[in-house]
């Protein structure tokens, strides 16, 4: 048997290797279904009172208390350009982290409809958003997915706090 054939993967664990799976949180706004990488998520909340400031941007209207930390709070419904809802039972505050390039990390709650379950998503069932035919802003979004015969758009959660 030749060195290269001695150090070669088994063709089992090559295909493995290749097919990782990722954890994502699916979330709702109204009937569409979103997803957000668990890696960037801390926490899912009820829905706690928000400090409004004045001047904040529509979709990211104030602050909200998390066990004594003071987080900026993105209405996700309000990002995408949605209709406001009252809260409801299924309401919900995901924390959230965030990475902006070129700055430091901080947390975000990101206000969803609903949030369901995790489901894990391979590299290669990831496909790019249509720039036409979806009415979702595709600036906001890293790709879309099948899960049980419905489209999950996977969120950006990065360019969904960004102000420009």
């Amino acid at each position: 048997m030749s060195a290269a054939a001695l150090h070669a993967a088994p063709p089992a664990a090559a295909a493995q290797a290749q097919s990782v799976a990722r954890d994502y949180l699916t979330v709702a706004l109204g009937q569409d279904l979103f997803a957000i990488p668990v890696s960037l998520v801390h926490e899912v909340l009820d829905p706690t009172p928000v400090t409004r400031v004045p001047n904040a941007p529509v979709y990211a209207p104030g602050l909200v208390n998390v066990r004594g930390n003071v987080l900026p709070m993105l209405d996700l419904r309000a990002r995408f350009g949605l209709e406001p809802t009252p809260d409801t039972a299924s309401t919900r505050l995901i924390v959230s982290e965030v990475a902006i390039e070129g700055g430091d990390p901080f947390e975000v709650a990101i206000k969803t409809d609903a949030v369901f379950a995790v489901v894990p998503v391979r590299d290669e069932e990831i496909a790019a958003v249509p720039e036409y035919g979806s009415r979702w802003p595709s600036r906001f979004l890293a790709g879309v997915v099948r899960d049980e015969g419905r489209f999950v758009l996977l969120l950006d959660v990065a360019r969904l706090v960004e102000t420009h």
